[in-house]
């Protein structure tokens, strides 16, 4: 089994334990904020993608093998493949109002992701490609969502 974790002192952690790991919260609110962002099926390589882009935004986070822990979300019902491809599952979207809430309202986080909503309208308007079907939520209208998410 691959571990998650460069912290060699962190090796023995159970890897059921790893899901409640930071990295985790991070990729399920990715997929909750992006998920239904794009022109595309939301699969696990679109998922990794955006967890790229956090880990330009995020200092300090290192994630060994994405889409590992991907797999182990999904494993543990916390994602599942759905008709628009990865979605969270109630269960998941109630750890990242229990068990991450702190993390994932945190100011640093709050503007890695509007960073990478940055990153992703550049890259649209550079590349020529329509990335988002029904558009993204602007940074102004996180505070609004963010009311109804938590």
């Amino acid at each position: 089994m691959t571990h998650l974790i460069a912290d060699p002192l962190s090796t023995n952690i159970h890897p059921l334990r790893v899901l409640d790991l930071p990295a985790a919260g991070y990729i399920l609110d990715l997929a909750r904020k992006f998920g239904c962002a794009f022109g595309w099926r939301f699969d696990a390589e679109s998922l990794s993608g955006l967890v790229q882009l956090a880990l330009q935004h995020v200092p300090g986070l290192e994630i060994r093998s994405c889409e590992s822990l991907i797999r182990r979300l999904q494993l543990a019902g916390d994602l599942v493949q759905g008709d628009r491809g990865l979605e969270l599952t109630p269960g998941g979207r109630e750890r990242c109002q229990s068990t991450f809430h702190a993390l994932l309202t945190a100011p640093e986080w709050r503007q890695a992701i509007d960073q990478i909503r940055e990153d992703l309208s550049v890259f649209s308007e550079t590349e020529g490609i329509p990335l988002m079907a029904g558009g993204m939520p602007a940074a102004g209208d996180r505070q609004a969502a963010m009311g109804l998410a938590f």
